[in-house]
């Protein structure tokens, strides 16, 4: 197969997908067949999902519209298709995909069709089951009297790949069931899946010791079930979840017992069983109209990142006809069923090209590689430029000029490259090499002993200053309004600006900035303003404005609280911050020691640009913090692990520290007491070897009354 030529009809096809034609079946076949060997035996796709479903979606609309429906098509049948490592075995019945769409209208339709076929059987209104549709492993798990004796991949979903140890590994699939123990053969379905947090430390790792990162937890999970060492699946704490019982749903499994009417029923008794069922918490959905607005709803939280509703990853929702009666006379294709289709959400990984990588320099003065994209969608936004964060990971990722990567948003302001498409690579691919020198002030670059990042060390250098003004004025910083990124850039070529503290001197240039292209006395009567309303303003927000390492807004509040307490609330000077010692910031709660040191270092190298600045400004004294009424709970440390019935870990930390104890995260020796909830796991049994006291919650509130 040569991947650089079915990339290039790929990308052909997927610029003309709405002019494709007649004698583009045949080519578009074969490019199907091709993704379908890459994605299921090799496991090194080359295109993202969404790109493979406009192309499948577009090969069935050409077949049906010209009458060219054949059995050898990839849209009628399921090749097979597996990895030659394992042990290939055939499903006893076939693993088919669920038809699926990124329209509403689409759900709409599919609707109608059940209706056409159910004619008077219909209901006046469809029952929904809803479930997220998880991206991960499918597998079939094999009980045999109880006990389980096979595990097989999805695969082409007419055969598939033994991995029964490594299933055995991942602890909350049921090795003994009791309601199985009298039948030879159950079946139960199910999506194994990796969290994210553990794909995280996977990928660390493999970066660490030089091996290839995965692209995607679901990759992860794959590769981490088909391990020939089953130890090495146990370390990636994979989990599964299951969602099918296939001989209830087909109505042959001839067991009286298990007369399931209804899905959510069969989900009901998969949990009695013991099985994990990921769900959704609207329970049985009525109506299309309801439907459809959760779907949307799903949609928004789905792309607001402050809002993952799952601890793994999904990509979009399967919708599923709850009345189980009604899927034996709705029946199936020989690719989906009809009582069932998937809602897919935008993609958040997809496909793109390097066309260049650029050395940017951060107010910080490290230097950071960024790579310049082609315009890509991701998630309703254009991408085109994505972070590599250092020149380590460039280095270990092997990023090169002219690739075909995977990028992502993921939570990122700037997107970052997740993997490159090597297996594409023309030879014509450019390696990108470290910088020694400043690429804006020429200055030799340096690298701090055991630090991965390289950075300019000249204090003037115009990259620098910039990114530093404009974190000074923007909304985390002093929240000038006006005085965006092409002001600053403007200001400072003007001479207008050239530190924190001439910023407020900005009136006496009144004359000059109204000469200037765009600006009217309003406008710059209006920046006037604004300046003179950001001279009265908190240490706090100086703290996170003049951007000292490793301080936001919430480590600049605890600081400024720390050192008003210590002055007793008088007007803090420059001379009095850098006499602080760092030691006693490391005592405090959430500053750790990097950030104390960056914090005393900050102040004595920049003690004469901070001592202008202060000039400048009204700092405004807050509030003497009331002091707590003493209670058992003053001045003891508290860790909180487990889960609890009524109340959120977040909460309980509120109550703890109102009451005057102070929250840990770990447990050592100076703890003073674990609370302790339902599945406390570790943290526990280490308290209890320390000899560290644990409460429940219920012994904690009588520490507080």
């Amino acid at each position: 197969m040569n991947t650089q030529l079915l990339l290039q009809d790929s990308n052909d096809f997927l610029e003309r997908l709405h002019r494709l034609k007649k004698e583009d079946i045949l080519r578009l076949r074969e490019v199907i067949r091709d993704h379908n060997t890459l994605y299921h035996e090799k496991e090194s796709p080359i295109i993202s999902d969404e790109e493979y479903d406009k192309l499948f979606h577009a090969l069935a609309k050409l077949e049906a519209d010209h009458g060219m429906l054949d059995e050898s098509s990839p849209t009628a049948q399921l090749a097979i298709l597996t990895s030659q490592q394992f042990e290939k075995i055939r499903h006893r019945y076939p693993m088919i995909s669920l038809d699926n769409t990124y329209n509403t209208d689409d759900i709409r339709d599919f609707e109608t069709r059940m209706r056409n076929i159910l004619k008077e059987k219909s209901p006046e209104e469809f029952e929904y089951y809803i479930q997220p549709k998880y991206d991960g492993l499918g597998v079939a798990l094999i009980y045999k009297y109880g006990i389980l004796d096979l595990a097989i991949t999805r695969g082409s979903g007419i055969e598939g790949e033994n991995i029964t140890l490594g299933a055995k590994e991942i602890a909350n699939i049921p090795k003994k069931i009791d309601a199985f123990e009298d039948y030879e053969y159950i079946e139960v379905r199910g999506e194994v899946v990796m969290p994210n947090n553990v794909f995280e430390q996977v990928n660390k790792k493999r970066m660490e010791d030089g091996e290839k990162l995965f692209a995607n937890p679901r990759n992860a999970a794959s590769g981490s079930l088909r391990q020939i060492n089953p130890l090495i699946t146990r370390e990636r704490k994979l989990e599964f979840f299951a969602y099918s019982l296939p001989q209830v749903e087909k109505d042959e499994v001839g067991i009286v017992g298990f007369d399931i009417p209804s899905y959510s029923d069969l989900v009901s008794m998969l949990k009695e069983w013991g099985f994990d069922c990921g769900e959704y918490e609207f329970g049985i959905i009525s109506g299309i109209d309801t439907l459809i607005e959760i779907i949307e709803t799903e949609i928004k939280d789905y792309l607001d990142e402050g809002k993952k509703r799952f601890y793994y990853d999904t990509d979009g929702i399967v919708l599923k006809i709850n009345n189980m009666k009604l899927w034996h006379l709705l029946g199936q294709t020989a690719h989906h069923p009809r009582y069932s289709i998937a809602y897919k959400f935008p993609a958040k990984q997809v496909r793109s090209r390097v066309l260049s990588i650029e050395h940017s320099v951060g107010r910080t003065g490290t230097v950071t590689p960024v790579a310049n994209l082609e315009p890509t969608p991701v998630t309703g936004v254009i991408v085109r430029r994505a972070t590599l964060h250092n020149y380590d990971e460039l280095a270990k990722k092997d990023v090169r000029i002219a690739d075909y990567v995977y990028i992502s948003r993921a939570g990122e302001v700037i997107p970052e490259i997740v993997s490159v498409i090597d297996s594409v690579r023309s030879g014509n691919e450019k390696k990108v090499i470290t910088p020694k020198n400043c690429p804006i002030c020429q200055t030799a670059l340096l690298q701090n002993e055991g630090k991965v990042a390289i950075y300019c060390p000249n204090k003037h250098c115009p990259a620098k200053v910039q990114g530093q003004l404009e974190m000074f004025v923007s909304k985390q910083g002093l929240n000038i309004d006006g005085l965006g990124v092409k002001q600053i850039e403007l200001f400072l070529e003007t001479e207008i600006i050239d530190d924190f503290a001439s910023i407020f001197e900005i009136e006496r240039f009144r004359e000059k900035i109204l000469s200037f292209e765009g600006y009217k006395e309003k406008s710059v009567e209006n920046l006037i303003q604004a300046v003179e309303d950001a001279r009265h303003t908190t240490l706090a927000r100086i703290f996170t404005a003049i951007g000292i390492p490793g301080v936001g807004k919430k480590t600049a509040q605890i600081l400024e609280e720390y050192v008003y307490e210590k002055n007793g609330y008088h007007p803090i000077s420059v001379d009095f911050l850098c006499q602080i010692d760092p030691e006693e910031l490391e005592n405090i709660k959430d500053i750790g020691p990097e950030t104390a040191k960056g914090f005393t270092w900050f102040f004595e190298e920049n003690a004469a640009r901070m001592k202008s600045l202060f000039q400048k400004l009204d700092i405004q004294i807050p509030e003497k913090k009331q002091h707590l009424t003493e209670t058992k709970l003053s001045g003891k440390t508290f860790c909180v692990t487990g889960s609890f019935e009524n109340m959120s870990r977040d909460q309980i930390h509120d109550w703890i520290e109102k009451n005057g104890g102070q929250i840990r995260t770990s447990v050592s020796r100076a703890l003073d007491y674990l609370v302790v909830g339902e599945k406390a796991g570790s943290k526990q049994k280490k308290a209890e070897d320390l000899g560290v006291s644990c409460l429940s919650l219920e012994a904690l509130f009588e520490m507080g009354t």
